[in-house]
């Protein structure tokens, strides 16, 4: 298998993706281009970098609904850019695969301090519900324990990918106490449980929540129920770009709701994989940079685009 040929795999894997959370993907996304750049046969910085850019924009297509994967790409490509061609094909390879380990080890800091504010929000005995997988919220829900307080998890089956499957297996392991349910049972469950906490896939420019379909009727039961609803996610995956309403909501495999042939071929089958929940139904967004009220959300993402710009 050739370099290229390797990298068209690996992408697909990102593509293809069904259990990991965005932060994974968006470093293992830095895998990849790090792969590229150490593999490369370019005979210049130019053909280098335009080998990269071809990736990076491989990979950001790969999985349009996270944003974290276009954030981590787009500041690894602004990193490399002000080289110049004078430096050497040698320095610039070195200097891409540091890069590419740099903005891995930024977002696994960033998971640290979203842990250490998230452990603030639980208290000892508390039931917390959770849904759609986020590696960011299993640190969080994992590291209780070692902190002295005992805690409860209700885990949805999260969809037809059935992503919550991995959060009752990885918990269930670490013999802590899971309640596993279907989606369909959510909003008989949320009231049992003291808060909701969930990750995300993008934050839009507007406030809204991109995360695993079935997150947003979630929200809604924990609204009637009083219960608070936390989104747990580092600053990677906010986007300035778009607003909730020109979001592209990936879809998976039809056969993972139901069997080909087992309906009638007018009937049309759909799966898809997220859905936006509104920012008033969020009751804080944790970050690497601490908790931001919903009213914050907005003027959060603008500081971040002004400092991108300055």
């Amino acid at each position: 298998m050739n370099t290229s040929q390797k990298i068209a795999r690996l992408t697909d894997e990102i593509k293809n993706d069904k259990t990991q959370g965005a932060s994974q993907l968006a470093r293992q996304a830095m895998a990849v281009l790090k792969f590229a750049a150490e593999h490369s046969q370019a005979d210049s910085v130019e053909h280098l970098l335009e080998e990269l850019k071809g990736v990076g924009e491989g990979l950001t297509a790969a999985r349009p609904a996270m944003a974290s994967i276009f954030n981590i790409v787009n500041r690894y490509m602004v990193a490399l850019s002000p080289v110049s061609p004078d430096q050497g094909v040698a320095y610039f390879k070195s200097l891409a695969v540091s890069k590419a380990d740099e903005l891995a080890r930024v977002s696994l800091q960033a998971i640290a301090e979203i842990t250490s504010c998230g452990l603030g929000l639980i208290a000892e005995g508390d039931k917390i519900m959770t849904h759609s997988y986020s590696s960011t919220v299993m640190a969080v829900l994992s590291e209780a324990p070692a902190e002295g307080r005992a805690i409860e998890v209700i885990a949805t089956r999260s969809g037809a990918g059935g992503t919550g499957r991995k959060i009752a297996q990885e918990l269930g392991r670490k013999g802590m106490k899971v309640t596993f349910i279907d989606d369909t049972a959510a909003g008989l469950y949320v009231a049992k449980a003291n808060k909701v906490m969930v990750g995300a896939d993008r934050v839009c420019a507007d406030g809204g929540v991109v995360n695993g379909v079935g997150t947003y009727p979630l929200a809604l039961a924990a609204q009637k129920a009083d219960v608070p609803f936390y989104v747990l996610c580092e600053t990677l995956k906010f986007d300035h770009r778009l607003r909730s309403d020109k979001v592209d909501l990936e879809e998976k495999e039809p056969s993972e709701v139901i069997g080909r042939g087992k309906l009638p071929p007018q009937v049309s089958v759909k799966n898809p994989y997220f859905d936006l929940t509104p920012l008033e139904l969020v009751t804080g967004i944790v970050t690497e940079n601490g908790l931001l009220a919903p009213e914050g959300v907005t003027g959060y993402i603008k500081r971040l685009l002004s400092a991108r710009i300055a």
